[in-house]
């Protein structure tokens, strides 16, 4: 009787508050509208839009023969996707329906290792569809198949969340639907949110996509508190900023399966970019229509896609970043491939390869060499694209030679070159180049902020003619975003800056995130080197190989970059065709740089027996881009 009074009398609340925890229940609603999208200035680039909604919530008490009945009934008046009906359902509602005779197909040993527990509730499962042929399914016609996977939507979730039927129903469904609710037990409409991308195609590869959480990741989303019914960031930058992007979810009580209201949602908080949308529609429209005139130029067969990235030299904002792919004569946005596409990016690495031999030792400012064809034995002739005769490290630079480059590399990797002399260098001469490489940014990533990445490819093999196509840009692979961020670095001749594409985070006025650059590494190197470098990518643009890429008046420096590629021109998995693939890269003003430049080029003509060509693209873009980029900026 003691026991009875303290736990009625003296633990009465205590006990109550358990007994309501176990019936109620709080649940979050939908996701609220996600946070807007602006450019650097503020320009709207990403909005929401809203969007006719069909939904089924599930009647307390309904039973699922009537809940079949009832998708039988309705599954005419909607227009389903249901070739998304795969096997896996069919058979989730054969084991429904056809229960008994399932059941009769596991075998007696089958059942004892289920009732021993030496099978789990889940394996158990498993085994029941194992059991069903695809025999089996052939009793459900098309019909049936629709009505199979408008149930299944009904179903897929928690009882008490509202089931997304159908997103951008017609107005003839919503109407439907809004006037036989009442008929319908369960089915009603509703508005939801979806994206407005306000300029198009244009950085949509970089914005992202959002959608439904996908079976592959849900535990992750489970985990960090989120409904199977939400509506995440898919990828790149609603992806990675989805967290901030997505906002916060009116909270209920779940009473008898009914949801109360007990808190108010928030919206998303807006992301501010480093892109100024100006430039960047100047660089895509800028593409696109040069990608279509290179098309029907000669030589430019197998040429399908282009890259540019600017920023600021200064901190890594990234200004505008486009890619533009053409496919059977239509060109779209893929302007990811910018940090997840690699090539050989030719002689634009020469700023970086010529303070190897300088740090290194292996050569002198001023120096003097012959630009003459090496040749070591067993080898072909290596030549610069013509011999030069006595040039001196800035006419290495301004010309572009591979001989002065190749003597270098040889003397980093301890070879005294002799002409048709076996030379044998060591992997660490590869190391060294590598190494001072990254610190600019060739070879590693720059920290931007999108996933996938590409770090590019590194060769494993080790010989001398390898050594020299190392050093200039002829082995290892490059990203378009590493060009960019390692002439930025020789811009700004001191440190290498993570790229980035946010600015700040704010919830309405309140800054809640601000982008501070990030130093990833100092270059280390002596400021005399960097001085004649940079005085020779000064003269690269006045009087070199870059002459005319950019107009003199804006005082640029910069590099072009030719090299030798394959293409599978047949589709047979070899690449067998010889092409041509061209980069460059620039910054100006060349005292104060404010502007970095990067344009990769795979494949933009190749080699055959009627015409060696190469269609100027890369200078045709570049210079279109910076004659028009401080007036569409102002």
């Amino acid at each position: 009787m003691g026991r009875l009074y303290y736990l009625q009398i003296i633990n009465y609340d205590y006990y109550l508050d358990k007994l309501n925890a176990l019936n109620n229940k709080t649940v979050l609603g939908d996701s609220m509208p996600r946070g807007r999208i602006y450019d650097c200035n503020g320009v709207l680039l990403v909005d929401n839009t809203l969007v006719k909604t069909i939904y089924y919530k599930k009647e307390a008490g309904i039973t699922t023969t009537e809940e079949i009945a009832l998708a039988y009934k309705v599954k005419d008046y909607l227009d389903l996707n249901y070739s998304k009906l795969t096997t896996s359902y069919l058979k989730d509602f054969y084991i429904l329906t056809h229960e008994e005779e399932v059941n009769s197909l596991i075998t007696e040993s089958e059942y004892n290792l289920y009732k021993r527990h030496k099978l789990s509730e889940n394996d158990f499962y498993k085994l029941k569809k194992s059991k069903i042929k695809e025999s089996d399914l052939e009793i459900y016609k098309e019909d049936d198949k629709k009505a199979i996977y408008l149930y299944y939507l009904m179903n897929n979730g928690y009882s008490y969340d509202d089931k997304i039927i159908k997103v951008y129903a017609t107005e003839e469904e919503f109407a439907y639907f809004s006037e036989s609710n009442s008929k319908l037990q369960g089915f009603d409409t509703k508005y939801t949110y979806d994206r407005l991308y306000l300029y198009g195609d244009t950085l949509k590869n970089i914005l992202g996509t959002t959608g439904k959480i996908t079976s592959e990741n849900k535990d992750y989303y489970l985990k960090n508190g989120y409904s199977l019914n939400d509506t995440v960031g898919l990828s790149n930058l609603e992806y990675v900023y989805d967290s901030y992007l997505k906002g916060e979810k009116e909270t209920y009580l779940v009473q008898n399966n009914e949801k109360i209201l007990i808190k108010d949602g928030k919206v998303g908080n807006d992301l501010y970019l480093t892109i100024d949308i100006k430039l960047q529609k100047l660089v895509d429209d800028t593409l696109t229509r040069e990608i279509k005139t290179a098309k029907s130029s000669i030589n430019t067969k197998y040429f399908d896609r282009s890259y540019v990235t600017i920023s600021n030299p200064n901190d890594g904002s990234i200004k505008a970043i486009s890619g533009k792919l053409y496919q059977n004569g239509k060109i779209s946005d893929y302007g990811i491939g910018a940090l997840t596409d690699t090539m050989t990016s030719g002689s634009v690495v020469k700023g970086a390869s010529i303070l190897v031999g300088y740090q290194e030792g292996a050569v002198k400012v001023g120096e003097f060499m012959v630009d003459e064809c090496i040749k070591l034995k067993a080898t072909p002739k290596k030549c610069s694209i013509y011999t030069m005769g006595y040039i001196n490290d800035l006419g290495a630079i301004i010309n572009s030679s591979n001989v002065y480059q190749f003597k270098i590399a040889l003397r980093v990797g301890g070879v005294n070159y002799r002409e048709n002399a076996p030379a044998y260098v060591k992997k660490e001469a590869f190391d060294t180049y590598r190494e001072y490489f990254s610190r600019f940014g060739l070879g590693v990533k720059t920290g931007i902020d999108l996933p996938n990445e590409s770090s590019g490819y590194k060769g494993d093999l080790v010989n001398a003619g390898l050594l020299m196509n190392l050093a200039i840009g002829q082995y290892d692979t490059y990203t378009n975003v590493q060009l960019n961020q390692y002439i930025s670095t020789l811009a700004n001749g001191k440190t290498r800056y993570k790229l980035h594409l946010l600015k700040e985070i704010k919830n309405q006025d309140e800054t809640l995130v601000l982008y501070e650059k990030e130093a990833l590494n100092n270059i280390n190197i002596d400021d005399n080197y960097l001085n004649r470098v940079k005085k020779a990518l000064n003269l690269v643009i006045k009087e070199g190989t870059g002459r005319n890429y950019i107009d003199l008046k804006y005082n640029p420096s910069g590099k072009t970059g030719t090299s030798e590629t394959f293409v599978d021109s047949n589709l047979d998995g070899k690449f067998e065709t010889e092409s041509i693939s061209t980069a460059f890269v620039a910054y100006f003003p060349t005292d104060n740089p404010e502007y970095a430049i990067s344009i990769s080029s795979p494949n933009i003509s190749y080699i055959n027996n009627k015409s060696s060509y190469i269609y100027p693209f890369n200078k045709i873009v570049i210079r279109k881009i910076t004659d028009n980029l401080y007036s569409v900026i102002s």
